[in-house]
């Protein structure tokens, strides 16, 4: 090979090779284009639905959404890890694009936000009572009329429930409301007989609490109520929404959320079926 030829040779390389890196240069570019990033409020405190831990996010929903995530090429998720009052404050402002603090669905909500119609999963309601202050087992909120319960956050779900029930049951229970008593402290009321019972969501660590602060008069009921949790998104994130019912049908029919629910709250709660009455 003569001289010419080897320098004809060289540059035809270099163009295919210059090519090559120009080609995989757009194709970089072109997906940079079109995945979107979404602002995420998560809360900071929500253990073990959603919390930081040395810097680092964790808890059930945190892990669920990474794997939505990936289930969406075209989508990128930012966490913000906040208060749920900054959630909700930051969804309506546009701040955040979506939120999770195992929210439930109610006419106000569903006036207020867009909603998948996928479940992200299911919050177990259950009454944690001082097996001193009942003869029997309690396996019904009606166990409940008469005693002296915890108070519940006026603004939350357990204040919902449980004024729906007096309506519908002649004002039997005195429900009390208060603007945020930990929870660890509610259990350990409940463990001295200051209550009789508390009646909550159980994906908050409340089987933690038990056991570490060794609360040995505390019983935990059956779940008395099953209501799905959904991701909240603002009104022009109803696209997205639709685009997350795909990732969570795929997820749930692979076994991840499964395996993500045993992780954090010691069982499957997708082996429950939803019961709001």
């Amino acid at each position: 090979m003569n001289k010419l030829m080897k320098i004809s040779t060289i540059l035809t390389a270099s163009v295919a090779l210059f090519s090559g890196v120009t080609t995989i240069g757009q194709s970089s570019t072109a997906h940079a284009a079109t995945t979107k990033t979404y602002q995420v409020a998560v809360s900071s405190s929500s253990k073990p639905l959603s919390y930081e831990q040395n810097g680092h996010l964790k808890g059930y929903e945190v892990d669920a959404l990474r794997k939505i995530d990936q289930q969406l090429p075209d989508v990128k998720f930012k966490y913000h890890a906040v208060s749920q009052n900054a959630e909700l404050v930051g969804l309506d402002s546009g701040k955040y694009d979506l939120a999770v603090n195992g929210f439930y669905k109610n006419p106000a909500r569903t006036k207020k936000y867009a909603f998948g119609k996928e479940n992200d999963g299911l919050s177990l309601v259950r009454i944690y009572y001082n097996k001193q202050q009942f003869k029997n087992k309690v396996t019904k909120i009606d166990n409940l009329a008469g005693k002296e319960l915890a108070p519940v956050n006026a603004n939350g779900g357990m204040y919902n429930l449980l004024t729906s029930w007096n309506k519908q049951n002649g004002n039997k229970i005195n429900v009390k409301t208060t603007t945020g008593i930990p929870t660890q402290q509610l259990l350990t009321g409940v463990n001295t007989g200051k209550y009789d019972a508390m009646i909550d969501p159980s994906n908050l660590g409340e089987a933690s609490i038990i056991k570490d602060r060794h609360l040995s008069q505390v019983q935990t009921s059956k779940p008395v109520r099953v209501y799905p949790t959904y991701i909240l998104f603002s009104k022009k994130n109803k696209p997205l929404a639709s685009e997350v019912d795909g990732a969570l049908k795929t997820l749930k029919k692979n076994g991840t959320m499964k395996q993500l629910s045993q992780q954090s709250f010691g069982e499957n709660v997708f082996k429950y079926q939803a019961k709001s009455n």
